[in-house]
């Protein structure tokens, strides 16, 4: 099984998702197979995080911290190809004591091309080190569970 699908199953299923960020797929996108190339997926899959936690997160952080990608593993299921139009759910599949973990699936139309897991933390200080989750940046990324 691919391994973003060991860590959650459900990543296929759009259901799964409350947050969406649309993606548009340019000529440029394209590899020499006419397809869209995977280097891209993985700035969609950037796309769907960081939309969902600037929106959410951001406003909570002091100005000086920053969200910072820790670890990404991607898992390519089907080709995108130009003129679909790809949407990439996002989820929070848990929350450690300064990790938030998420769950990304990018569909064109009912189909499931990519899923993605990822780890971001909050980091702050001169060394940039990670920090504790509050409660209320906890409180805020809650309704983004995936379902």
């Amino acid at each position: 099984m691919k391994a973003t699908l060991s860590a959650e199953p459900r990543l296929i299923e759009a259901g799964f998702f409350h947050s969406w960020q649309d993606a548009v797929v340019r000529h440029a996108d394209l590899d020499p197979n006419h397809h869209v190339t995977n280097s891209v997926i993985c700035s969609w899959f950037d796309d769907g995080r960081y939309a969902l936690l600037v929106r959410v997160l951001r406003p909570l952080l002091d100005p000086a911290e920053v969200l910072a990608l820790a670890n990404v593993a991607i898992d390519f299921h089907a080709e995108i190809r130009f003129g679909e139009v790809p949407r990439i759910g996002t989820a929070i599949l848990r929350l450690g004591s300064s990790s938030i973990a998420m769950g990304q699936g990018i569909f064109v139309g009912d189909r499931c091309a990519a899923t993605a897991t990822s780890v971001t933390v909050v980091a702050g200080g001169p060394e940039r080190r990670a920090r504790a989750l509050t409660e209320n940046e906890r409180a805020a990324l809650t309704p983004y569970f995936g379902r």
